[in-house]
Order: structure tokens, then C-alpha cells, then sequence
């Protein structure tokens, strides 16, 4: 699951080319994500969620979200989760801008990836 896309993430920045970039981009779009949730409803007809957050150091909140259960398992922490594609993330978030700064991908890893809200939903 998103083998390619952790690949892409664990390149130093210095050394990926502008060619890397955009296929970090194409396999961003393509992604298929673990999202750790908080389930606020879930009845027979109706079952609703909102995306765990977590703040970095400087407060700012971000919806973390994992390329596979290896990573998953580095947040070392119990939780509902759901898989979710990353434009469907996109959509259910796109209005959500004041309340999260972004979306970290692999949060709890070497290798992680920030995205401003904005920029996330603005890829598609």
C-alpha cells in the first residue's frame, strides 16, 4: 500500500529532482490512506466521524494519516481507524481550513510529509 509514495517521502530534499516532486504529486493523488478517527455517531443509519488531529511544536493541528499499517503502528497508540483515499480526504475537508493547519502523511516517522490544508485540497 502507497509503497511508492514512502519511497518518494524518505528522499532527502536535496536530492530529489523536480521530476520526483511531480511523481510525489501523481502519488499523493492516487493515495489510499489509514486516517486514525474519532467516531462521534454510529448508529444503524447513521455514522459520522471527524479526523484525530494532533498539534507539532508550534501548536499548529494536523490530521494525521498513514501510507500503511507499519506506519500505523509507529503512533504506538489505540484507535478507530478507516481508510479513506486522499480525494475523498480532500473533499471532506475543504472547508475545514480554519479548524486543522494541514495534513501530515507518516507522522510518527523519519520520514513524514506536512501539507498546508490549502495546498492538500488544492491538489485536486
Amino acid at each position: 500500500m502507497n509503497s511508492r509514495l514512502k519511497e518518494l517521502i524518505s528522499m532527502p530534499a536535496d536530492e530529489a529532482s523536480i521530476s520526483d516532486d511531480e511523481l510525489l504529486i501523481m502519488e499523493l493523488k492516487k493515495a489510499e490512506f489509514i486516517m486514525p478517527i474519532e467516531v462521534i455517531s454510529s448508529s444503524e443509519d447513521d455514522f459520522q466521524f471527524k479526523p484525530l488531529k494532533f498539534a507539532n511544536e508550534n501548536n499548529d493541528e494536523f490530521i494525521a494519516v498513514f501510507s500503511d499499517e507499519d506506519e500505523l503502528v509507529k503512533a504506538d497508540v489505540e484507535f478507530t481507524v478507516l481508510n479513506i483515499a486522499s480525494e475523498k480526504l480532500a473533499e471532506m475537508i475543504e472547508n475545514d481550513c480554519d479548524e486543522y493547519y494541514g495534513v501530515a502523511v507518516n507522522p510518527f516517522s523519519k520520514y513524514s510529509l506536512a501539507i498546508p490544508l490549502e495546498e492538500f485540497v488544492n491538489l485536486f
